[in-house]
């Protein structure tokens, strides 16, 4: 590599024959950067962005007009959940009403019932060895 292509080190400041104060401090008299010197009396702030007035009175007014969108929208699901319930109520009823009818019918024909109902019109219950009907045939 040639002494030419390589570029001079910015950061280290050269030697100056006279030696002050500053640079016998413990950093062998070098100097890298530049001193910045702090201002007392004033603290750091975070820099606040300028908004004009104008900006902020539309953008209170459209957040206002997105909260009344907002609310609007809550008060008409609430009243789509006051229907839905309302609606299973009425299912939940009529689910019971029909139960019960379902219930009422099974007994109606079921066979303890038809064995009552027989009984009552004089048929007698051949049991369980006699499953075979046999007519007679009178000549």
């Amino acid at each position: 590599m040639k002494k030419d292509d390589v570029r001079p080190n910015k950061r280290k400041k050269k030697k100056s024959k006279k030696k002050s104060a500053r640079c016998t401090s413990g950093s062998g008299g070098r100097v890298y950067g530049k001193r910045v010197r702090k201002k007392k009396g004033k603290k750091n702030r975070i820099p606040f962005p300028k908004v004009k007035p104008w900006k902020v009175i539309t953008g209170a007014i459209v957040l206002g007009l997105l909260g009344m969108l907002y609310l609007k929208h809550v008060f008409a699901t609430q009243e789509l959940l006051r229907e839905v319930q309302q609606a299973e109520r009425e299912y939940n009823q009529t689910k019971r009403l029909h139960s019960n009818y379902r219930l009422t019918y099974d007994q109606m024909i079921g066979p303890a019932e038809i064995y009552n109902k027989a009984k009552g019109l004089g048929f007698i219950n051949g049991g369980p060895a006699e499953k075979v009907i046999e007519i007679e045939a009178e000549e």
